[in-house]
């Protein structure tokens, strides 16, 4: 979040200066000033995509983690229900030899 209300500042200060009184430059010091808030911009374009990838990327990892975690419990209960039936069967077993 830090991040972006850095860029939100950096973006208006930008905008501030291209507001600043354009009567008193010359069209020279005019391109000058626009070609380097254009590479600013172009900057910030491309930091915002970088950040975007790192999101994406992030959220596959995830993604990733959860799927290996699910099937990790699948496994689990699978095993847990196996050994459950394991123990009903011995239960039934001994009651049937009881009552036998």
């Amino acid at each position: 979040m830090k991040k972006v209300d850095v860029f939100l500042k950096e973006l208006e200060e930008l905008k501030a200066g291209m507001n600043q009184n354009e009567q008193n430059l010359s069209d020279d010091s005019k391109v000058i000033i626009l070609e380097r808030k254009q590479k600013e911009l172009k900057r910030k374009a491309e930091q915002i995509q970088e950040e975007i990838e790192r999101e994406v990327e992030d959220f596959f990892q995830y993604l990733n983690m959860k799927q290996a975690s699910i099937e990790t419990l699948s496994k689990m209960n699978a095993y847990i229900e196996e050994e459950l039936k394991k123990v009903e069967q011995l239960i039934d077993s001994i009651k049937v030899t009881k009552g036998a």
